[in-house]
Order: structure tokens, then C-alpha cells, then sequence
């Protein structure tokens, strides 16, 4: 049920795309303690986008799952944060994760919800 959604503004080819959601795909599930098989994640790169009023390297990250803690959302910032910066050279002054917590009935897979 955890999803991560990253929009870039570079772009990136499909190995280093995948690379990026493969590594993400385990932190999520090893920092949320959910297993990776309900780990969704997804990449958008060569987003028209600005940060700061500049068009330099810049992301936007959605993490969206059940049941998130502050202390899950906090270690997940730095977590991602960090990855991108290793995988994809983006500054993680300019990048936003926005974070939300989705009820277990509002969640469907596989024909029923959680």
C-alpha cells in the first residue's frame, strides 16, 4: 500500500530510473516495516518545473501509505532525501516530499480495500 511518486524536472534514462525506484521500493518497505511486495513507485522524469524560482535540478516526492508516524515521515525525509542526492545529484534543498496518510478503507487492492 505504500506508494513513492517522484517528479523531476532532469531527465534520466531508464536504467537510472529504475535503479531509483528499485532502491526506493526497499527503503520504503524497510522503514515503514511493510513488506515490498505492496510497494508501489513510480518516476516522472523531464517535468516542466522551477524551485526557488530557477530552473536548476529539482524534485517533488509523494509518499502515501497507512498508518504513517511522525517518526516514519521524519526518517523517510532524510532517507529519500539522501537518495536522491546519491542516485540522482538532486540537492535535498530542493526537493519536497509531501507525505499523507491514507485510511485503510480508502485503499483498494486486489478487488477489495485494506
Amino acid at each position: 500500500m505504500p506508494l513513492l511518486k517522484i517528479s523531476t524536472n532532469k531527465p534520466f534514462d531508464a536504467s537510472t530510473q529504475q535503479a531509483f525506484l528499485k532502491d526506493a521500493s526497499q527503503k520504503v518497505a524497510e522503514t515503514l516495516q511493510k513488506s515490498e511486495k505492496y510497494v508501489m513507485t513510480l518516476f516522472e522524469p523531464t517535468v516542466p518545473m522551477t524551485f526557488g524560482g530557477t530552473d536548476e535540478p529539482t524534485a517533488y516526492l509523494e509518499i502515501k501509505s497507512i498508518g504513517l508516524t511522525t517518526q516514519q515521515v521524519n526518517l523517510l525525509t532524510k532517507e529519500i532525501a539522501d537518495l536522491a542526492h546519491a542516485k540522482l545529484g538532486i540537492n535535498p534543498e530542493r526537493i519536497y516530499i509531501e507525505f499523507a496518510d491514507a485510511p485503510a478503507n480508502r485503499w483498494g487492492w486486489n478487488r477489495t480495500t485494506f
